[in-house]
C-alpha cells in the first residue's frame, strides 16, 4: 500500500481538521452517536497517515458519545487501541496491512455489536445490522481516500473507485445534515453541484446531484419513516438549470439555480404555510453559495476544468502519436541535413571551365616540345627571341578556337622556317583542349543539376519535418459532441477524433454515410468521406476531411497521324491531393514512336515531380536539362495547369505550346506562350499564368495538330463558341472531330484535346 505523507505546516493542519470534520459528522448519522468515524479511522490508517493522529482525532470524535452513556465512547477507546495496535505492530515489524485487515476488524465491530446491543440498544439483532453496515463502509471510506489522495487529480478513474467516492460522500453527508441542519447542508451542496457543473460542463453534473441529494433524503425518510426523494429531484433539477446555462457563463449558471430554488422553494415551502419571513430566510441556502460560485475567479475553473479533462480523456494514445511525429520529423531534418551537404560537396566540385593562363603556358610548351625541338634552326629562334611571339599566337587561339596564317604575329611569321607544322600542331591542341574543355562542361552542368536536386529534396524533408514535428491535437469537447449528434441519429459509435482539418470515427455496423456525414457536418462542414474500413465484420472506420468548394469533370479525345503507329503526344491528368489535381499535354517534336517517348519521358517527368511537390521552376529547369542531354534532338511543347479546387486557382505554365482556352457560355479567353520548346536550350523560361476559375469555366489544351486544322485561333475561338461547355468530353470529341473533317479526314500531325471543368459542390438535400 501507498504511504501519504504531509510536511508539518498549515497544510498539514487543515487536512487534519478536515478528517477530523469527517469523522465527527459520521459519528451523527444514527441517532446514538454510533462509531461509523470508524470506517474514516482505518481508511487513514490504510493510507499510511501518522497512527497517532490518526487515533487521537478518532478518540476526540467520538468524545461526543458520551452524551449517550458510557458504552459508545468505551466502544471507541476499544477499537482505537485495537485497530490501531495491529497497525503498529504492523510498522515495528516492518510489514504493510493488507487484505489480513478483514480479520482484524472482524473484532472491532464484535466490540460494538456486544457494548450496543447490551446496553444501547437492548437488541442485539438491530447491533448486527448495524455492525455489518460498519464493516463494509470501513472498506468503501478506504478506497475512497485512497482514491482522493493518491489517484484524483493524476488519472482516470474506474467505476468502482467512483462509488467508492459517492457512498462515502453520501455517509459523511447524511452526518453532516443531522449535525448542522437542512438549510446549511444545502448551500454547501449547492455550492459543490456548481462547482461540479462549471468544472465538469456535462451530464456528469447530473451523477453529482445524485450524490449529494441522497443524504437529505435518507435523512429525511429516517425522520418520517417514509421514502422521500424529492431532494435528489430538486438537485438533478439544479443541475440541469445550471449546465443549461452555463455555456453563457458562470453568472447565468449562477442565476438559473438560484431562480430554479426560488420556483421550487415557492411551490413546497410558501404555498404549503411557511410564513413569508422564514420563507425569504429560506432562500439565503442558495442566494449565498449562488453568489460565492459566482465571484470566484474565472481562472480557477478553467485550471480545475483542464486538470480534470487531462487525467479524465485518454492521453496515451494522443502522447504516442506525438512521440512518433516527433521522432519521424527529427529525422526527416537529419536526412535534409543529409541532402544539404550533398547539395555543398557538388557545388564544391564545380571549378572554372575557362581557359586560364595555365593551359596557355601548357600549351606553348607543348609547341615547342613537338616542333621547334626538332627544327635545326631553333638556336637562330632563341636568339632573335621569337618565344612571345609563339605565346602571342596561342593567345590568340585560345580565344578563336582556332589559328590561321593570317593570325600569325609578323616577327613569327617572318623567321619561323616552319610555320604550317606550327600551326597544325596548335589546332591540333586546341582541339584536345576544346574537348577537354567540354566534358568539363558537361560535367559542371551535370554536379549544378544534382546539387539543384539534393536542394529541392532537403527543402522537401524539412517542409515535412515541421510538418511531422506540429503537436498533434484533438478536440475532446467536438468529440462528445458528436458523439451525441451520432447517437441521436441511431448511430453506435465507440472513438471519435476531431482535428483542425479531419474528423476519424468508428461505428458499429454498416450505417449509411449519409447520415454519418449529416452528423459530422453539424460541426466539421463542409465534409466528405475520404476513406472507409472494414475493422471488422460489423465495425467500420470512417474518416472526413474538408470538402473543397469545387469539383471538376474532363473530358480528353486525340488521333494519332495517318500513317503511324503511335502518337507524339501524352496526357495526364492527375490527383496530386484532395484539393489539388495536374493537367498536362505533351507534344513531342514530330510524330511515330520516337516523338511518343519524348512525349511520355515529359509528362512522366513533370507527374512525378509534381506529384512530390518539388517547386515547378525547378521541375521545368530539371526536364529540360534532361532533355538537352539526350544524344538527338529531343523537344517538346508542354502545357500544364494545377488547379486549387478550395479556391479555383489555376496556375498555368505553357512552354513553346499552341494555343490554351478558358471559356464558358459568356466569354472565351485565350492563352499563348512565348517561350521555346522543351529541350532546345539549357535554361527555359516558360510563360506563366494565374487564372482564376469560376463555376461553370472549363481549361482547353490542345495540340499543334488542332491549330494546324482549323488554320488561327480566331477559326478555334469562333468555332468554340458554338459548343456547349456542360460535357467537357463531348466537347473534346466535337473539337477533334471538326479538326479532322477540315483536314478532309486525313490527320496530317497528331492531334489532342484535353480539358477540365470546375462546378460547385450541390448543397445536400438535407442541409
Amino acid at each position: 500500500m501507498q504511504n501519504f505523507r504531509l510536511k508539518y505546516g498549515y497544510a498539514a493542519a487543515l487536512f487534519y481538521a478536515a478528517l477530523f470534520l469527517g469523522m465527527l459528522f459520521l459519528n451523527f448519522t444514527m441517532n446514538g452517536f454510533e462509531p461509523f468515524s470508524l470506517a474514516l479511522y482505518c481508511a487513514m490508517l490504510a493510507c499510511g497517515l501518522n497512527i497517532y493522529a490518526s487515533a487521537g482525532l478518532f478518540v476526540l470524535a467520538g468524545g461526543i458519545s458520551l452524551m449517550a452513556g458510557w458504552a459508545p465512547f468505551v466502544t471507541v477507546l476499544v477499537q482505537a487501541v485495537l485497530v490501531g495496535g495491529v497497525y503498529f505492530c504492523y510498522a515495528r515489524a516492518g510489514k504493510k496491512m493488507r487484505a489480513e485487515i478483514a480479520l482484524w476488524l472482524l473484532p472491532a465491530a464484535g466490540i460494538f455489536i456486544w457494548l450496543f446491543g447490551v446496553y444501547v440498544y437492548g437488541d442485539v439483532i438491530r447491533a448486527l445490522v448495524v455492525g455489518v453496515i460498519l464493516y463494509i463502509l470501513c472498506f468503501v471510506m478506504t478506497g475512497a481516500l485512497r482514491c482522493a489522495l493518491f489517484r484524483a487529480g493524476r488519472c482516470r478513474l474506474t467505476a468502482e473507485e467512483l462509488i467508492f467516492s459517492g457512498a462515502a460522500i453520501a455517509a459523511t453527508g447524511i452526518g453532516f445534515y443531522k449535525l448542522a441542519g437542512g438549510y446549511a447542508y444545502e448551500a454547501v451542496a449547492i455550492l459543490l453541484l456548481l462547482l461540479a457543473v462549471g468544472t465538469l460542463k456535462n451530464a456528469n453534473a447530473l451523477c453529482c446531484a445524485l450524490v449529494l441529494g441522497l443524504p437529505e433524503a435518507i435523512a429525511q425518510s429516517a425522520a418520517t419513516g417514509q421514502a422521500v426523494l424529492a431532494p435528489v429531484a430538486i438537485f438533478v433539477a439544479y443541475a440541469g438549470a445550471g449546465l443549461a446555462f452555463f455555456r453563457a457563463g458562470k453568472l447565468p449558471a449562477a442565476l438559473a439555480v438560484f431562480l430554479t430554488d426560488v420556483l421550487l422553494r415557492y411551490v413546497t415551502e410558501f404555498l404549503g404555510g411557511m410564513p413569508a419571513s422564514g420563507f425569504y430566510l429560506s432562500l439565503l441556502t442558495s442566494l449565498i453559495p449562488c453568489l460565492l460560485f459566482a465571484l470566484l475567479p474565472e481562472k480557477w475553473l478553467a485550471r480545475w476544468a483542464e486538470k480534470l479533462k487531462t487525467y479524465s480523456e485518454k492521453q496515451l494514445t494522443k502522447m504516442a502519436i506525438n512521440t512518433e511525429r516527433n521522432l519521424a520529423g527529427e529525422r526527416l531534418f537529419d536526412i535534409s541535413a543529409v541532402f544539404r551537404e550533398i547539395e555543398n560537396a557538388f557545388l564544391s566540385l564545380d571549378d572554372e571551365t575557362q581557359m586560364d593562363a595555365g593551359a596557355e603556358k601548357a600549351m606553348a610548351e607543348a609547341l615547342y616540345a613537338s616542333v621547334c625541338a626538332e627544327c635545326e634552326f631553333r638556336q637562330r629562334c632563341s636568339e632573335t627571341d621569337v618565344g612571345p611571339a609563339i605565346e602571342k599566337l596561342v593567345a590568340i587561339g585560345s580565344g578563336k578556337g582556332k589559328v590561321s596564317l593570317i593570325d600569325m604575329p609578323s616577327k613569327l611569321a617572318s623567321e619561323c622556317v616552319n610555320p604550317s607544322g606550327v600551326l597544325f600542331c596548335l589546332n591540333k591542341l586546341l582541339a584536345e583542349y576544346r574537348r577537354h574543355m567540354l566534358d568539363a562542361e558537361n560535367a559542371a552542368l551535370g554536379r549544378k543539376l544534382l546539387a539543384d536536386q539534393a536542394r529541392c529534396v532537403s527543402e522537401m524533408l524539412k517542409e515535412l519535418a515541421v510538418e511531422q514535428s506540429r503537436p498533434f491535437s484533438a478536440n475532446a469537447e467536438r468529440e462528445r459532441e458528436l458523439k451525441a449528434l451520432l447517437a441521436r441519429a441511431g448511430i453506435v459509435c465507440q472513438e471519435a477524433m476531431v482535428t483542425e482539418d479531419s474528423v476519424s470515427l468508428t461505428a458499429t455496423g454498416n450505417a449509411d454515410t449519409r447520415r454519418i456525414l449529416r452528423a459530422v457536418e453539424k460541426i466539421f462542414s463542409p465534409a466528405v468521406l475520404s476513406s472507409k474500413w472494414a475493422l471488422t465484420a460489423d465495425k467500420f472506420f470512417y474518416r472526413f476531411r474538408r470538402r473543397p468548394a469545387f469539383d471538376a469533370a474532363f473530358g480528353t479525345a486525340s488521333v494519332r497521324k495517318e500513317g503511324e503507329s503511335a502518337s507524339g503526344d501524352t496526357h495526364s491528368v492527375l490527383k496530386i491531393d484532395e484539393r489539388t489535381f495536374l493537367m498536362a499535354l505533351s507534344d513531342g517534336m514530330g510524330s511515330g514512336e520516337y516523338a511518343r517517348k519524348i512525349s511520355d519521358c515529359t509528362v512522366s517527368l513533370v507527374e512525378s515531380f509534381y506529384r512530390a511537390k518539388m517547386p515547378p521552376e525547378l521541375i521545368l529547369e530539371t526536364v529540360n536539362r534532361l532533355l538537352s542531354f539526350n544524344k538527338e534532338e529531343s523537344f517538346a511543347c508542354v502545357d500544364i495547369a494545377t488547379v486549387d479546387l478550395g479556391e479555383g486557382f489555376a496556375d498555368v505554365v505553357k512552354i513553346g505550346s499552341p494555343l490554351g482556352f478558358i471559356f464558358s457560355e459568356q466569354k472565351i479567353e485565350i492563352l499563348e506562350s512565348e517561350s521555346l520548346p522543351l529541350g532546345i536550350l539549357d535554361g527555359v523560361k516558360p510563360t506563366t499564368l494565374r487564372k482564376k476559375l469560376e463555376d461553370g469555366d472549363t481549361l482547353l489544351f490542345i495540340s499543334d495538330g488542332v491549330t494546324e486544322a482549323f488554320g488561327s485561333s480566331a477559326d478555334i475561338a469562333d468555332f468554340l463558341q458554338t459548343l456547349s461547355p456542360h460535357n467537357p468530353q463531348a466537347l473534346a470529341d466535337t473539337l477533334i472531330a471538326e479538326a479532322l473533317a477540315r483536314e478532309n479526314g486525313h490527320a496530317r500531325d497528331d492531334m489532342t484535346a484535353v480539358c477540365a471543368r470546375l462546378f460547385l459542390f450541390a448543397p445536400s438535400p438535407d442541409a
